[in-house]
């Protein structure tokens, strides 16, 4: 709401005005004071609002952390959730894919690649993969992720060699009996692993889907 005050003009006097500059003083005080419930100018916070309107919102200065406008609603950085995610007519899409298909000829003749670093999680949640050196496996080594990482893996070219996952140096990959390999050997087969905490707050990778791998 806007606040007023009275003007004094260059014919009164100042003296005989005192009383009116007073009053104007104490408008701005009260108004400030008034604002500075919301506003820290010397914190850089605001505090207590009701409500707050506006057509854009950036968090982040040198870095942007959350930048919403008229077109985009971007997160820019790690959300950690403490509470349920309720969707209501939306739907959740996943389009995280490696642009690099990881196959015979990125790996070249040593037939090995390898899926995250031994200091860095898998990058990405959803790997195409392939084999078109039908005389030789082709070896993913799969490193660790974080507790909660999903990973797929998608056979996604004309198939003629076996695409086969194996676990790092840490053994980090849990599969049934006696296997410790994850085979794909065709298109359209898929694997879907999750990293799921060990008990001793270290994660490992378990098969929770897919589509017709076998074990090895």
């Amino acid at each position: 709401m806007a606040i007023s005050v009275t003007e004094i003009l260059g014919t009164d006097s100042l003296s005989g005005s005192r009383l009116v500059i007073n009053d104007n003083f104490n408008v701005l005080a009260s108004e400030i004071n008034s604002m500075e419930v919301y506003f820290a100018p010397s914190a850089g916070t605001i505090t207590n609002l009701n409500n707050v309107s506006t057509e854009a919102l950036r968090v982040g200065l040198s870095t942007i952390l959350l930048d919403i406008n008229a077109s985009t609603f971007d997160i820019l950085t790690n959300v950690k959730m403490t509470g349920n995610l309720v969707m209501t007519g939306g739907g959740l899409f996943r389009n995280d894919t490696s642009p690099v298909t990881q196959n015979d000829t990125l790996a070249g003749v040593g037939m090995t690649l390898t899926i995250g670093t031994s200091t860095t999680i898998p990058a990405y949640t959803m790997y195409r993969v392939g084999n078109t050196n039908g005389g030789q496996v082709l070896t993913l080594t799969l490193e660790s992720g974080s507790i909660g990482q999903e990973i797929f893996l998608i056979y996604a070219e004309t198939a003629t060699g076996t695409v086969q996952t194996t676990a790092n140096a840490f053994n980090n990959l849990v599969l049934p009996g006696v296997n410790t390999n994850i085979d794909l050997t065709a298109l359209g087969h898929s694997v879907h692993l999750l990293a799921i905490d060990n008990g001793l707050g270290v994660a490992v990778w378990y098969i929770v889907g897919g589509e017709g791998y076998t074990l090895s």
